[in-house]
This record gives structure tokens, C-alpha cells and sequence, in this order.
């Protein structure tokens, strides 16, 4: 079996396992779609990094008869991958977002945690000239019971909602797949809607897949609805929420923001966001941490339960994959 990667693999030993699979091919130049058709003849998986531009499109998928898996070494298929054209081919396509869960579920679990507790804004301040800036912020706040709402209950969300489990047994889920009776069984409460979210929760975070249905879900109604100092929280993707309406309320209303991703990246160096002690940002960063490259062991767990004739975990079907972000 051949096995191409167009990019290198990073783990000396994921990649010994995999080539107990196959013949193992890495072509981190084949970053067109042009140079992967070529580079792949013969091949029957594919995996491709990362990229900006379409590169597993139809034309690759029809030029390569043999190919029974693509998969992307990020968690999302979307970015470069026609995904549901291949799964119309009966083609497996996985990808390694499972990797993703815990870092960017502890992540957001900081943001939260610094935002309440206001650490962020008193090292700032400490570090900008302040003595001792102890009065600032007066009482802060933390966690412990406060009411959660999550938005999106993929596999980030479970994991976020998971975590914050530690903190509060009040977590409400707002997911349009997730039925009510499982929800309960793993201990959360289904949102009525996503308006009853921000009206009800001290913290909220976003935590769902971007797609068109998705764009701009979050509008100023939404924060209109928030209670007097209820955190928003972002760590999906800019585009679901509207930027500006969100601004506009944000700055008339006693409401916080931790931030991690914004509608345009990088953030306009003027942007009011980068002004206020009540918004707490960073520059997308929450799938930074090292424990994310556990995502070529993962890679090759999933391509020896492919190549043993077992499903594997994370393969696509078409409703999953119209509802899954870009990475």
C-alpha cells in the first residue's frame, strides 16, 4: 500500500508505525493540486498539512481511481479538502481533531479564569508602570457554580463542557444534534435556545463549527441579553459572531469578552477591542499548546484501525462534515 504525505511527518515515531502500513512517501512540495495528483499516482490514502488554498479537489479525487482514504494532519477537512465529493466516492476522509480537545478545552478554561479573576489586566498594569494596582477591579469573581452555557457540542465543546464540570455542575449546551436525554445522562441541561444562553448564563463560550448556516449566528440581540458582568467567550471562529454589533454593545454594557479569534485576522491595530479592561484577547492561540502534535500518534492510531478493517474514529459522514469547521 502506498502512503503519501504532502508534508513531512513530524514524529519519528508515529512515522515508524505507519510505515509498518505501507510504503510511506512525503512530498511537502506537493502543495498544489497539480503536484499532489502527480505526486500520488498509485497511492490509496493521502494525508495533506494545513493550507490556505483548495488542494484535494474533484479533479484530484477522479484522477486517483485507488484512493480509499484522505486525511488531514489538522482537525478540520474543509480548508483543502472537497470532503463530501469524496464521500460520495465511498472514499474515507479522517482528520486529527481529537488531538485538539484537551488543549483547547484548557485554554478556554484560562480565559475564562483570567478574565473572572482579572489576573490578566493586573499583570498589565504591573508590568506597565503601576506599582501596586490593587483597587482596580475591586472584587473579582470565580468559577465555582457560576452558570455555563456552551455553544456547540462537537468534539471541542464535549471536552470544554467536560473540564468546566470541575467548576459547576450548572452547564447548559446548546447543540442542535445532541438530544436532551443524552445531555442529561452526562450531567448537562439542553438549552431552550441560543437566546436563553445569554439571557441565563454567567459565562458563555462559543465553542461550535463555522460554516454558512453558522455565519454571523451571534448578533447584538444576543448580547443585548447578557446580564450585568457575563463573560462571552470565543475560541470557534470570528465569523460566527458579528463583530461589530458586538463592539457596539460590549462598549455600553457592563459585559465581558475573552477572546481568541476575531472576524479579521490579524485584528486591526485600531480595533476598540484592544482599548477596554473589560476584554480580555488573544492572537489564536488556543490550539498552540506542544500537546497537540500528539496529533501524529493519533494519526497513526487512526490509519491502523483503517488499514485492520475497523472505521475509524473521526471518519466523516456527509451531516458531520457540513457541519464541521474549516480546521
Amino acid at each position: 500500500m502506498k502512503i503519501l504525505f504532502a508534508c513531512s511527518i513530524a514524529d519519528s515515531e508515529a512515522r515508524q508505525r505507519m510505515s509498518s502500513l505501507g510504503e510511506i512517501i512525503e512530498t511537502p512540495e506537493a502543495d498544489t493540486p497539480e503536484k499532489l495528483l502527480a505526486a500520488a499516482a498509485g497511492a490509496e490514502i493521502i494525508i495533506v498539512p494545513y493550507t490556505a488554498q483548495m488542494l484535494v479537489t474533484q479533479a484530484v479525487i477522479d484522477g486517483l481511481p485507488q484512493l480509499k482514504l484522505i486525511g488531514s494532519t489538522y482537525g478540520g477537512v474543509r480548508q483543502n479538502i472537497d470532503e463530501l465529493y469524496a464521500l460520495e466516492k465511498g472514499i474515507c476522509v479522517i482528520h486529527t481533531g481529537p488531538t485538539r480537545i484537551r488543549p483547547m478545552a484548557e485554554y478556554t478554561l484560562g480565559l475564562a479564569l483570567s478574565a473572572l479573576t482579572q489576573i490578566s489586566n493586573y499583570h498589565h498594569y504591573m508590568r506597565s508602570g503601576e506599582a501596586w494596582p490593587r483597587a482596580n477591579f475591586g472584587r473579582t469573581r470565580i468559577l465555582h457554580n457560576r452558570k455555563v452555557g456552551v455553544i456547540g457540542f462537537g468534539w471541542i465543546g464535549k471536552g470544554i463542557a467536560e473540564l468546566f464540570q470541575a467548576f459547576t455542575k450548572d452547564i447548559q449546551v446548546y447543540s442542535q444534534h445532541a438530544s436532551e436525554t443524552s445531555l442529561q445522562a452526562a450531567g448537562y441541561q439542553k438549552a431552550e435556545s441560543l437566546e436563553a444562553v445569554f439571557k441565563e448564563c454567567e459565562v458563555i463560550v462559543l465553542a461550535g463549527g463555522y460554516n454558512p448556516a453558522t455565519h454571523h449566528m451571534i448578533r447584538a440581540q444576543h448580547f443585548e441579553a447578557m446580564a450585568d458582568e457575563a463573560l462571552f467567550i470565543n475560541i470557534a471562529r470570528g465569523k460566527m459572531v458579528h463583530q461589530a454589533e458586538m463592539i457596539e454593545v460590549a462598549e455600553r454594557k457592563n459585559i465581558y469578552l475573552a477572546l481568541d479569534v476575531f472576524e479579521n485576522e490579524p485584528l486591526e491595530a485600531d480595533s476598540p477591542l484592544r482599548e477596554n479592561d473589560r476584554y480580555l484577547i488573544t492572537p489564536h492561540r488556543a490550539n498552540a499548546p506542544r500537546e497537540f502534535e500528539e496529533r501524529w500518534k493519533y494519526l497513526a492510531d487512526e490509519l491502523e484501525r483503517f488499514t485492520a478493517g475497523q472505521s475509524p474514529e473521526t471518519a466523516l459522514n456527509p451531516e458531520r462534515a457540513k457541519v464541521m469547521s474549516e480546521s
